[in-house]
């Protein structure tokens, strides 16, 4: 494998998708890189929700050509790889019926882990989040910030290679965008790639090493930063229009 597939977690070619009678994607060429936090931009309707979804194994792209982690893959076959290892997050977070640390447990009991070592876990994650004093508080109960920042703990706790996230501060007042920006630069030192579709444009451009546009199904060119290390910390401020 070249030093260039190694660095790149999926690449997508030739993606041409028409939902519904319209051309809703028409993008030559796509690469995301490992541990890098990209900035998708573009007015609604641009179609960031829908390259989020096929980059999540949501939606299938029977046209396009993938490579994920440097092997050559058919739409079937990507939506397959993604579903699992990339976890998407939409702007209405979706809470399980239960509490708190339910939400959180839920990927966990999925994956096997033992009563004790899931309440060890589940512990360090709201500690991570800022969340121990609502541990038991119903997840329907939780203010919309409270909500993301559930589910991102939820995302976290299962250390995602890639975290898609559409939008997801849109609804939150000044002080969960912060929050949610400081979480996000943690997802990087962790070692997950995250991609963050927003209109919110100054906060995240402090943390973010490459930003993507879209205008009408069409992406433009990549503005790719040398960028090394994030600065932003617990007690940093981002300054926001």
């Amino acid at each position: 494998m070249s030093t260039e597939a190694s660095t790149n977690l999926i690449e997508v070619r030739d993606l041409n998708l028409t939902l519904a009678k319209r051309r809703v994607l028409n993008i030559e060429s796509v690469v995301i890189r490992r541990g890098e936090i990209i900035m998708l931009a573009g007015n609604n309707g641009s179609g960031k929700t829908t390259l989020l979804k096929i980059i999540a194994g949501l939606i299938r792209a029977p046209e396009a050509h993938f490579r994920c982690l440097g092997s050559p893959m058919n739409g079937e076959q990507a939506a397959a790889f993604c579903r699992g290892r990339h976890v998407y997050l939409h702007q209405t977070p979706y809470m399980f019926d239960g509490s708190v640390e339910d939400n959180v447990a839920y990927g966990l009991k999925q994956r096997g882990r033992d009563f004790a070592q899931r309440r060890i876990e589940i512990r360090d994650a709201l500690a991570w989040a800022e969340l121990e004093h609502l541990v038991h508080r119903h997840a329907h109960e939780l203010s919309t910030g409270e909500k993301q920042r559930v589910a991102l703990t939820r995302a976290r706790i299962l250390a995602p290679s890639l975290l898609l996230l559409d939008e997801i501060t849109a609804n939150m007042d000044s002080i969960s965008r912060r929050r949610t920006y400081e979480m996000v630069a943690d997802f990087k030192r962790a070692g997950s790639t995250v991609v963050f579709a927003t209109h919110d444009h100054e906060p995240l451009e402090a943390i973010a090493d490459v930003r993507l546009e879209l205008s009408k199904g069409k992406l433009a060119p990549t503005d790719r930063r040398a960028a090394a290390v994030i600065p932003l910390r617990r007690d940093s401020s981002i300054h926001e229009s």
